[in-house]
C-alpha cells in the first residue's frame, strides 16, 4: 500500500482578511428563502472579518479508499454502510462518510504518522506528514467562500448541477470531484454538498476568535461541521452555514477533509 497515492491533493490559501459568516441584514431573506423565522439563522451573524495566517487544505474530503488504509492498519471501526472491513470497491472513490469526530482526529494523528515512516523508508524528504489536521471553522469557510463573501462556492446563485444535495436526487454520496463546476475559489470541490465535513471548532458564538478556547482540542463540547451532504436541501450547502454534533456522533452523512 502506497499512503502517498491515496492522498488528496492540496491547495495552498495565503494569508489574509476574509468575510465570515452572514450579515445580519440577510437573515429574514434566508427564513423566506429556506424556511423558519431570522432567528433560525442568528448563529451565522454577525458578518466579520477574520484574519488567518497561511494553511493548506486538501481538495478534496478524504477517501474510502484512503480511510480504508486506515482501518486495516488500526482495527479502528469500519463506516456501517460499507458492510465489510473495507469499503466496496464501487465506493472507493467517493468520500468516508459515518465518521465522528474523534475519528477523524485519530485518522490524522494515524496518517502523519503513517505517512512519515514511509517516506522515511522510501528515502523520500518531506515534513507534511507530521501536520495533518482538521481545517478550523474559519479556514473551511475561507477555502469555501474566497474573499468576496459568496454565498455558495462558486457564486451568489444556487444551481443544482454544481452540487449534490437532495435537489440532485441521488440519495447518496458521489464520486470525489464528480461536480467540476461546483469548485470554490480556491478550486476545492465537493464544499457543497455530498457529506457534512468535521471541523476543528468548537460551538461558539460569533465573532470568530481562534484563541477563545473554540480550537482547544481536548475541550469538552459540540464540534462544528459545514457544507451540507446529499440528504439536505441547497439551504444547508451554503458557505456560512453552520451545524454541530458531539464528537462521539457518526451517522452516513458525516466526512471530513485534511488541512495542514
Amino acid at each position: 500500500m502506497n499512503l502517498t497515492q491515496l492522498l488528496p491533493e492540496f491547495v495552498g490559501i495565503a494569508a489574509g482578511d476574509f468575510p465570515m459568516g452572514t450579515p445580519e441584514r440577510q437573515l429574514s431573506a434566508l427564513a423566506k428563502a429556506y424556511g423558519g423565522t431570522r432567528e433560525s439563522y442568528r448563529e451565522e451573524s454577525p458578518q466579520h472579518t477574520v484574519a488567518l495566517a497561511g494553511f493548506a487544505i486538501a481538495r478534496a474530503p478524504v477517501s474510502n479508499a484512503l480511510y480504508g488504509a486506515f482501518v486495516a492498519a488500526t482495527g479502528a471501526r469500519a463506516p456501517i454502510h460499507w458492510r465489510a472491513p473495507q469499503p466496496p470497491a464501487q465506493l472507493l472513490s467517493h468520500p468516508v462518510a459515518d465518521v465522528s469526530w474523534n475519528e477523524a482526529v485519530a485518522f490524522c494523528a494515524w496518517l502523519s504518522g503513517a505517512l512519515e515512516q514511509e517516506q522515511r523508508g522510501s528515502g523520500a524528504v518531506g515534513d507534511r506528514a507530521s501536520v495533518f489536521r482538521l481545517p478550523s471553522e474559519a479556514e473551511w469557510e475561507r477555502a469555501a467562500r474566497g474573499t468576496d463573501g459568496r454565498m455558495f462556492p462558486w457564486g451568489e446563485r444556487w444551481e443544482s448541477t454544481r452540487a449534490n444535495t437532495r435537489e440532485a436526487e441521488i440519495g447518496g454520496t458521489t464520486p470525489l470531484g464528480a461536480y467540476p463546476s461546483g469548485a470554490s475559489p480556491a478550486g476545492c470541490l465537493d464544499m457543497a454538498g455530498n457529506v457534512w465535513e468535521w471541523t476543528a471548532s468548537l460551538d461558539a458564538l460569533y465573532p470568530y476568535q481562534a484563541g477563545d478556547g473554540r480550537e482547544q482540542a481536548d475541550a469538552p463540547g459540540r464540534r462544528i461541521l459545514r457544507g451540507g451532504c446529499y440528504a439536505n436541501p441547497q439551504g444547508f450547502a451554503r458557505c456560512a452555514c453552520r451545524f454541530r454534533l458531539l464528537p462521539g456522533a457518526s451517522n452516513p452523512f458525516l466526512g471530513f477533509r485534511l488541512a495542514i
